[in-house]
């Protein structure tokens, strides 16, 4: 064989098997040669190609009108083109994307178009990727600027927060450990403004009794297994002369290996604070005084009251003994009247202050039967009020522990206060109840139920209903608060219900 025709096999081989696809056609687009990569590619072989078939058959619809329109004119005035994206259709119908270089070779009738074809699906892929690269970092990109921009607005909110509320900065170097302090904490040390602050210039003029506490917190703080935030209140006695409460408070930072990353702290003068709490607890601290000083005063004028008001109603009871006129009966009935009645204020106000001073009032439990006891209470309270109707319902039978001054204390009380409020034309009904476990008295009556706001503090000390404010009572106010502590000195409690429905009914349960 000779060299020549060896270069032409191998010439022929290259064709045949070159890494693209090969291509001739006439100026018409038929095809006249095409490799076998190409046919591989197309799933056609060659024979189904070569002068069956034009270029334009295997270009999808979109490719073809470029072919016509854009590609073979330019090819013809240019004599060739490079990298144009063009669509091949594959046997089974997929799309092949692929890149063409063409030229024009030969003259007149020999004239034909010779094309290498590359197959352009991984580029492709490429410069997708590449282009959603690039859509990433400008979205990365503009995200980084906001967050910059967020954060430089934050930091100046921060700022102004700071200087409103005069909070000084102060940090650790996360290497040296060591203070560093902002401008404006010179202010805290008595130092000209923008005078350099140090951690030794700091501590310098710390009170000496606040070191060690100061240092042992700030300690703590720096400690990545404790993860305690660090606080601290100290004295600092300024250049100037003035000694200044300064609270410092802060937190510290670690990485993953426990390793200090940071610390960030807040310094600020409360002097004027601590010296407005001293004087505040100095004015309660007064105004207790006096509240007990009065209290005791109270108690004893109350209790030296009764030895004159007992002569007053021996005096009474004699003069109504002989033989008076009307007149004269008349006149000592009142004045037994408002010897009682001062009897019971007098009363109440020594339970009031015995209460308040004495820590609680006291009982002297014996056994008692609850419904003979309300029974006797019911019966004189009639004939104090004869115009009003009282009754007195009993559930339950046997006895029980408490005291009886003390229960019929709060009869009189809980059904005066019914009487005063309720509704006269409905009878008042007294209920006693004697459970496996407790005693219980029950108040009610019908009438304008007890406002919403005054139901939490009705049993305060002092408190008056609208009404009886209204009616002009002489009563100061202690009827509910004794009923409350007797209760309480029984180891029971008293409740209360008010509703327009169904009335006012106050509830005292004890252990029986």
């Amino acid at each position: 064989m000779s060299a020549r025709a060896s270069d032409g096999e191998v010439m022929g081989e290259l064709f045949e098997h070159a890494p693209c696809g090969l291509l001739v056609t006439r100026t018409d687009g038929t095809i006249t040669r095409i490799n076998r990569t190409l046919c591989t590619w197309l799933g056609v072989a060659a024979d189904e190609l070569v002068l069956q078939r034009r270029l334009q058959d295997l270009l999808t619809m979109g490719c073809k009108i470029f072919h016509q329109t854009h590609w073979m004119p330019l090819l013809q005035l240019q004599g060739s083109v490079a990298e144009v994206q063009l669509e091949l259709r594959h046997a089974d119908g997929h799309i092949i994307a692929v890149l063409v270089n063409a030229v024009q070779h030969g003259e007149g009738e020999q004239l034909e178009h010779r094309l290498a074809i590359f197959i352009a699906t991984d580029r492709r892929k490429y410069e997708r990727e590449l282009l959603l690269a690039r859509k990433r970092a400008e979205e990365l990109l503009a995200s980084q600027q906001a967050a910059q921009e967020a954060l430089a607005v934050a930091e100046a909110r921060l700022r102004i927060a700071l200087d409103s509320a005069r909070l000084r900065v102060w940090s650790i170097e996360t290497e040296s450990r060591e203070a560093r302090y902002e401008p404006g904490v010179e202010e805290l040390l008595g130092l000209p403004a923008g005078t350099p602050v140090s951690a030794d210039d700091y501590r310098a003029c710390m009170h000496p009794d606040d070191l060690e506490a100061e240092h042992a917190a700030l300690l703590a703080a720096l400690d990545p297994a404790r993860h305690q935030s660090y606080a601290s209140e100290h004295r600092l006695r300024g250049h100037d002369g003035v000694e200044r409460v300064v609270s410092s408070s802060g937190r510290a930072f670690f990485d993953e290996r426990g390793r200090l990353a940071g610390f960030s702290g807040v310094l600020q003068d409360v002097t004027g604070w601590r010296r407005a709490e001293a004087l505040l607890r100095e004015e309660e601290q007064a105004a207790r005084q006096r509240a007990i000083l009065a209290e005791q005063l109270v108690g004893i004028v109350s209790h030296d009251l009764r030895t004159p008001l007992n002569a007053v109603v021996l005096g009474a009871n004699l003069l109504s003994s002989g033989e008076i006129t009307p007149a004269q009966a008349r006149t000592t009935g009142r004045i037994l009247s408002a010897a009682h009645r001062a009897n019971r204020l007098i009363a109440d106000l020594l339970d009031f202050t015995q209460a308040r001073l004495g820590g609680g009032l006291r009982a002297s439990l014996r056994e008692v039967d609850l419904h003979a006891l309300i029974a006797d209470c019911c019966e004189e309270l009639r004939l104090a009020w004869p115009g009003r109707m009282l009754m007195h319902v009993s559930e339950g039978e046997g006895s029980g522990t408490a005291d009886p001054d003390r229960l019929a204390q709060v009869v009189t009380n809980l059904v005066s206060n019914a009487l005063t409020y309720g509704d006269p034309k409905h009878p008042i009904t007294v209920r006693s109840t004697v459970a496996p476990s407790v005693l219980q008295l029950a108040v009610h009556n019908l009438g304008a139920c007890i406002p919403a706001d005054l139901l939490p503090h009705i049993f305060e000390p002092l408190r008056r209903g609208e009404q009886q404010v209204k009616l002009g009572s002489r009563s100061v106010g202690l009827g509910l608060y004794i009923v409350r502590e007797i209760a309480s000195a029984h180891g029971g409690t008293v409740t209360v219900t008010s509703t327009a429905e169904d009335g006012t009914t106050f509830t005292v349960t004890t252990p029986r």
